[in-house]
């Protein structure tokens, strides 16, 4: 088995920014692995949007990602039914009113939805006000479809300038704190990374007296 310092040797002979098909063979982990590990932005990259070549890793951050993995392996580890069947992705025949074991379930008590919502504050510190929709698909991990599909339900505020759909922020926020968007069962490996980390920092805090 390859140790960290042996695959920090490959990396020197490798240029400055890798492609995820490299990223996956030099960490040693799945493709889905490696595409959840980027699309949650635990890794760091830059994602081009196009069908093929998505992904540009820098060499820094994999070798950062190598050292961090060492340290905290708990840290990169894909939410329990994150991954299902051969594709990777969640069963879609669901009896209705009913969840599968598979989909991950989350229930906020009214004194931590704050928190949830400070958390989607920090992530979003450096935004504008208005948002255009590819900023609000960088933050949120959806695809432009969908964030058009809340706009037109009238789930977050929009306003149409000069033909380009901009997005208040604040009413983004609120409605990704809130009950609406956290019960989303299929939700994008961004906004299941965010909703995972914050229900751990809950469950680390002590019962209040």
């Amino acid at each position: 088995m390859n140790n960290l310092s042996s695959i920090v040797q490959q990396l020197d002979a490798l240029p400055a920014t890798i492609t995820k098909d490299q990223f996956y063979r030099i960490c040693h982990i799945s493709k889905r692995h490696a595409k959840y590990l980027l699309d949650s932005g635990l890794v760091k990259c830059v994602d081009s949007g196009k069908k093929t070549r998505k992904y540009k890793i820098e060499i820094k951050d994999v070798l950062a990602y190598l050292i961090d993995r060492e340290l905290d392996p708990e840290k990169y580890r894909a939410p329990a039914g994150y991954y299902i069947g051969n594709s990777g992705k969640l069963k879609r025949h669901i009896r209705r009113g009913q969840a599968p074991e598979s989909v991950v379930i989350f229930h906020f008590t009214d004194q931590e939805k704050p928190g949830l919502l400070a958390a989607w504050q920090a992530a979003a510190a450096e935004y504008k006000d208005l948002m255009t929709t590819a900023e609000v698909c960088e933050l949120t991990g959806y695809q432009s479809q969908t964030v058009y599909r809340w706009y037109h339900s009238k789930a977050i505020t929009g306003f149409m300038i000069q033909g380009k759909l901009l997005i208040s922020k604040l009413t983004l926020l609120e409605f990704l704190a809130g009950d609406t968007a956290t019960r989303i069962v299929h939700k994008s490996p961004k906004h299941l990374a965010l909703l995972c980390q914050y229900r751990n920092e809950c469950s680390k805090e002590p019962p209040a007296l």
